[in-house]
């Protein structure tokens, strides 16, 4: 029985490929275009916070190892997130994705390739929903508006578009995901088809899509089968599901392999991680809604950014529908799509769990999920005044009550919000959904020109232009170390402070614009040896990291400092730059810049060729070649003993000398290290990301099952 809960439009209501198409491209144009209204007023409005100072840099150093002709898996570049394979959230097997690396380093603003890459997801998510709810039953013009709406709600804006861009990416390709399963669960020899959009999905490195699908299918399925019981296509549509994830292992099994030697370890039941109250659900409608958030600073009153905003006229068409519609044929996929929308509310209230760590991040696909539903009630359902206008009034009232500081901008929204209103019960048919359509493009262009920012995060001034990004060169393998406060950066500076801030004291993976290679960097899951000198995530140190990178390590004899290769350092102005002035001794200079301190070495031993930073006596280098995650050397060594790279360790390395395998080890807790026997020979180092290997194997096998299947797909249909 295939008639079951997804079986959505009836054969007439669906058009030819070429019309849907046009839809779909109208569709995504719509959105792009509404997306782009605030760089009218902000051009960097695309481009703060973990997306200025995490995601893009990556982009571009991957579009840079790419252009050199190397595997983009490592770069030595970064000691603290440098492997970027494990990093996960750099999509580097969604081939779309690596594609538009390379066009974002075409780009000289870097505010400009942050906003187009942006602007291509969220057209993308929209195409996606369009074709997402034509496949429920919705009409044509609604589905423009369904994804019109869900690809500039209020998260996809505010977190993924800004700030957490993989959010965004992943979640436009879940949109597509969602559409492809749904054909293959209607119709056999689809699967291929349905595990690519799986795979993509999954491939482009959010962890909460990942969940979210799961929790989508698992919901959707046990539905479909208990009112069907049609095994058949429950199976085809959880064998598509199953062998997208297998076919995307490459992607990660990395990541899975990483995180057992991460400072980042799993926890349960965290009630304190940014989970989404129960009002924010409910106010999906209202523009700006005040609500108690347990942010990063503790608990506030959260007026910005509107993270819960769907649109106004999403509960509206809820609260005019009729509910009996679901109960009919032509209402079943919608029926299936409520119910898995409701499973996604209740995980974003809910407490975090493991690694998933704040669940607010599933609001997305609850507003996406309620703007198609919305979308299929309001061209079937006449809309009452009185119950219409009264929720906007309440909404409104509730909204101004909760904070009356924000009195001025909640009575201007709510009376824009109900001029809207009037407007759309006066028209009917296609006519009302383009009011709609307009009156949200309109509010949209209101709340984003009061609250240009998201609130939670940071908005630091960044230099735009890419040539700004100057750095004084180093030798190869020498590095520059980076020692600063989180807070610094949100200090009262001068204007020339804050432009030189990004040069002299660059933060998190900014020094991949400069070109040189930083003990520091950023990264969600920093591997456990930081902790020796407090590095966390972001790079950022406690006081004490300066005197104990200038430790003596009693395995090596040496300090990190120097088996680092640490040529250049720059600290915040202030008690920092003291502690370091107090441990690094006469062999620095130090000047003071406009926003740091900043210490050079007067004078070092010849250095050793590539990333090397020692050796054993008498160790000579007779010839060397490295890339970023390989190395040969042609080596004179007649004691024999350690050699030390001037690179962070990472699961996956592996030496061997003459070709025998060599044990590789962390010495002054991340650097890389091994022991050569006494003589000559060749030593060679080289990375494979740890899981790599077994997940092409699995994702080989996977191919060779999705292949066979295509053949006899074919078979069949000829």
């Amino acid at each position: 029985m295939s008639a079951g809960l997804i079986d959505g439009a009836s054969p007439s209501a669906i058009l030819s490929r070429g019309a849907e198409l046009r839809w779909g491209l109208l569709t995504a144009a719509l959105a792009v275009a509404t997306a782009a209204i605030p760089l009218i007023h902000e051009p960097a409005f695309y481009f703060t916070d973990d997306y200025q100072s995490y995601f893009l840099p990556g982009f571009l150093e991957i579009a840079r190892l790419i252009k050199a002709g190397e595997w983009p898996f490592l770069t030595p570049r970064l000691f603290q997130g440098g492997a970027l394979l494990a990093e996960y959230q750099y999509a580097l097997f969604n081939p779309v994705t690596v594609l538009l690396y390379l066009v974002l380093d075409q780009f000289e603003r870097l505010d400009r390739a942050a906003a187009f890459f942006a602007l291509v997801h969220i057209g993308l998510l929209a195409g996606g929903t369009h074709a997402l709810s034509r496949l429920v039953g919705v009409s044509r013009p609604a589905s423009v508006l369904a994804g019109l709406t869900a690809a500039t709600s209020g998260w996809i804006i505010y977190w993924g578009a800004i700030t957490w861009i993989p959010g965004l990416v992943s979640t436009a390709w879940l949109s597509w995901a969602a559409a492809a399963l749904i054909r293959a669960y209607r119709t056999p020899g689809l699967v291929p088809s349905a595990a690519g959009a799986v795979y993509l999905t999954i491939a482009s490195g959010w962890p909460f899509s990942d969940a979210a699908l799961i929790a989508g299918v698992g919901t959707g399925l046990s539905l479909a089968f208990w009112a069907g019981r049609d095994w058949r296509a429950c199976g085809r549509t959880a064998l598509a599901v199953g062998l997208g994830g297998l076919l995307a292992a490459p992607s990660w099994m990395p990541l899975a392999a990483a995180i057992e030697t991460s400072s980042r370890q799993p926890e349960s039941l965290l009630h304190d991680m940014l989970h989404a109250p129960l009002g924010v659900l409910l106010a999906m409608g209202v523009p700006v809604w005040p609500e108690t958030w347990l942010g990063f600073s503790g608990l506030m009153m959260h007026a910005g950014p509107p993270t819960q905003y769907i649109s106004w006229w999403v509960p509206v068409a809820l609260v005019n529908a009729s509910r009996a519609r679901l109960n009919n044929p032509e209402g079943r996929s919608v029926a299936m799509l409520l119910a898995v929308t409701v499973v996604l509310a209740l995980l974003a209230i809910s407490p975090g769990v493991s690694q998933l760590r704040w669940p607010f991040r599933f609001l997305p696909y609850v507003q996406i999920g309620f703007a198609v539903i919305a979308a299929w009630f309001a061209t079937r359902d006449r809309w009452a005044p009185g119950p219409t206008l009264a929720l906007i009034a309440i909404g409104g009232a509730v909204a101004i009550a909760r904070d009356t500081d924000l009195l001025t901008i909640q009575i201007v929204l709510t009376a824009l919000v109900a001029l809207a209103a009037v407007l759309a019960l006066r028209a009917e048919g296609t006519a009302r959904l383009a009011v709609i359509a307009a009156s949200h493009a309109v509010v949209f262009a209101v709340l984003t020109t009061i609250m240009p920012f998201n609130g939670q995060v940071g908005t630091w001034p960044a230099l735009m232009e890419r040539s700004a990004y100057r750095a004084p060169s180093l030798n190869p393998g020498d590095t520059t170390l980076v020692l600063h406060s989180r807070e610094y950066y949100r200090s009262p500076m001068t204007p020339e402070a804050q432009s030189a801030l990004f040069t002299e004291l660059p933060h998190s993976n900014t020094p991949l614009l400069l070109g040189t290679a930083v003990v520091g960097g950023y990264s969600p899951m920093p591997a456990q040896g930081f902790l020796a000198i407090c590095m966390w995530p972001r790079g950022t140190t406690c006081p004490e990291a300066a005197e104990r990178l200038a430790r003596l390590n009693p395995v090596t004899g040496a300090t990190t400092l120097d088996l680092a290769r640490v040529v250049r350092v720059a600290t915040e102005k202030g008690p920092r730059a003291d502690g370091f002035a107090a441990v690094a001794g006469p062999d620095w200079t130090r000047r003071s810049g406009m926003a740091a301190e900043l210490f050079e070495r007067v004078a070092s031993a010849p250095a050793l060729p590539g990333t090397l930073s020692a050796g054993p006596t008498g160790f000579q280098v007779i010839a060397a070649a490295e890339g970023s995650a390989s190395g040969r050397y042609e080596i004179a060594s007649p004691a024999g003993g350690r050699v030390v790279w001037a690179r962070a360790w990472y699961p996956g390395y592996s030496a061997s000398w003459n070709g025998e395998p060599l044990t590789v080890e962390i010495v002054n807790d991340f650097l890389l290290s091994t022991i050569i026997p006494a003589g000559g020979g060749i030593l060679k180092l080289h990375y494979v990301p740890a899981g790599l290997l077994p997940g092409i194997a699995v994702s080989a096998l996977a191919a060779i099952l999705l292949a066979g299947l295509t053949v006899s797909s074919r078979r069949k249909s000829s």
